[in-house]
């Protein structure tokens, strides 16, 4: 009997910590296939079109050039093979006519393009490009070079002017952290109230505390988001940035937790809110490290 109760005592001390990185794993891992997730696309609207019918085209920095009989692309008709030879024959200023899959050029005929109200690709699109645009007539087009910011990318082409540009940018930008934002801050608030619970500190007075410090910190991490992604030099250093304000976030939270989660006693362990404001916040993040090296590897 005496051995029952000693065992017990013991069995409540023991750190949930095993179980929480066992869920951890279990709830945001999975099976990685080579070709999911998310890919880059690009959307071109045209503005004053030609008055004739005609065939547009991505052009790629690069020199390899697809084999025309391994064209699979079936979306021009063999009465105009001549505008075929013209996209691949072109090779200027580095530039190349952009095939995607290995076999499909990106040709694509006027009343397809009206079809859809844009010329669209989403798979394997370069982060820098030209259109090209040749006429019924033959009379040939080719725009000017631009590096797409976004990851889904807007664009507009005006044939008159021959210009193209990357539109909504900043719109869409902002728009699309908003909804990563809230979808993080779930999972945040899911880890760290796990670690919560593991420290002992998960008790109903903590809970407003522990939800105002995480808003607090979301916002900040939101605010340093959209800055880096609005500013172009800010994101090639995004990865390092993120680990200084990943630290500045956890000394914020420690400071902000020290005095003020209480124990299941009424006390206060200033040393054990520390630790658990640092020990959270590294999975929490740790968790975040592979999310960032893919958005930063498709960019």
């Amino acid at each position: 009997m005496y051995r029952t109760i000693t065992l017990k005592k013991h069995m409540g001390k023991v750190s949930y910590l095993p179980l929480i990185a066992m869920f951890c794993v279990i709830l945001f891992t999975g099976t990685v296939l080579a070709d999911t997730g998310p890919k880059r696309s690009i959307d071109i609207e045209f503005v004053n079109p030609p008055s004739e019918p005609y065939y547009a085209a991505l052009l790629m920095p690069g020199s390899y050039h697809l084999d025309m009989d391994r064209d699979r692309n079936t979306r021009i008709p063999d009465e105009a093979a001549w505008v075929r030879e013209i996209f691949y024959e072109y090779e200027e200023d580095g530039y190349v006519l952009f095939y995607y899959a290995g076999s499909y050029s990106s040709i694509t005929a006027s009343d397809q393009i009206e079809d859809e109200g844009k010329l669209s690709f989403g798979y394997m699109v370069p982060s820098t490009f030209k259109v090209m645009v040749v006429t019924q007539s033959g009379e040939v087009s080719v725009s000017n070079e631009i590096t797409a910011r976004a990851f889904y990318s807007e664009c507009e082409y005006d044939y008159s002017a021959n210009t193209l540009k990357e539109v909504n940018f900043e719109k869409n930008t902002l728009l699309k952290l908003a909804v990563e934002s809230f979808f993080y801050c779930g999972i945040t608030l899911v880890v760290e109230g796990l670690v919560l619970l593991c420290f002992g500190l998960f008790r109903k007075k903590n809970l407003p505390r522990f939800l105002i410090v995480n808003l607090i910190t979301q916002v900040l991490l939101f605010g340093f988001n959209c800055t880096c992604r609005l500013i172009e030099p800010l994101w090639k250093m995004y990865f390092f940035i993120w680990i200084i304000v990943e630290v500045l976030i956890a000394v914020i939270e420690a400071v902000l937790y020290s005095k003020k989660l209480i124990r299941k006693d009424g006390s206060v362990s200033v040393k054990r809110n520390i630790f658990y404001a640092i020990i959270a916040n590294l999975i929490s993040a740790t968790i975040d490290i592979p999310v960032i090296l893919v958005a930063l590897f498709m960019r």
